[in-house]
């Protein structure tokens, strides 16, 4: 009897690994999170800047339409719009700047939605590009502000909202650009 016992019991355990066999093993453990993610903060900074990427493409679309078709800027008694927009600085080898805003604008847009929506590239090199973007932007905006106050000794108010966008949007993506790179400007 002992005997038939201990059979009955190997004829269990064969049974349990067999079991065991066809049952699908456990879950592999959770794969890390995903990097492409972003964190709300990240959302925050990268769904700023495509909100001020759309303004500044309106201002600058703006600006332009009244340079291409010679209107009449609506500055509302507030600087001198029309000054500068017929000055010989409001255009580059016969482009209008504000062109250029507008372009550089509706490229850090498409930098902004790439990151948002967590393309491969643009997760590796948004922050970069949109920091290189704006770092340009800005140099330039400086140099026209420059130009409007020093030289044409007139603003104008749509310029001057361009010029505060773009330094807006340096100043997001300077911050994205630390935080991203875990560096801190405070001596450890």
């Amino acid at each position: 009897m002992a005997r038939t016992a201990r059979l009955a019991k190997a004829a269990r355990a064969r049974k349990a690994t067999a079991n065991a066999a066809k049952k699908p093993a456990a879950a592999p453990p959770a794969p890390p999170a995903d990097e492409t993610a972003l964190g709300a903060g990240g959302r925050m900074r990268w769904g700023a800047l495509a909100v001020l990427a759309v303004a500044g493409m309106g201002v600058a679309a703006y600006l332009t339409y009244t340079h291409l078709a010679d209107k009449v800027v609506a500055c509302g008694g507030v600087g001198q719009c029309e000054t500068v927009q017929q000055s010989s600085y409001s255009t580059i080898a016969g482009v209008p700047v504000a062109l250029l805003g507008g372009l550089a604008a509706a490229s850090l847009l498409a930098v902004a939605l790439g990151r948002l929506s967590g393309l491969g590239l643009a997760v590796e090199w948004a922050s970069l590009a949109a920091l290189g973007l704006t770092t340009a932007s800005v140099a330039f905006a400086a140099y026209l502000t420059y130009v409007e106050l020093f030289v044409l000794e007139a603003i104008c108010i749509y310029c001057v909202s361009l010029a505060s966008i773009f330094a807006v949007s340096w100043l997001i993506s300077l911050s994205d650009a630390f935080l991203i790179r875990g560096i801190s400007p405070e001596p450890e």
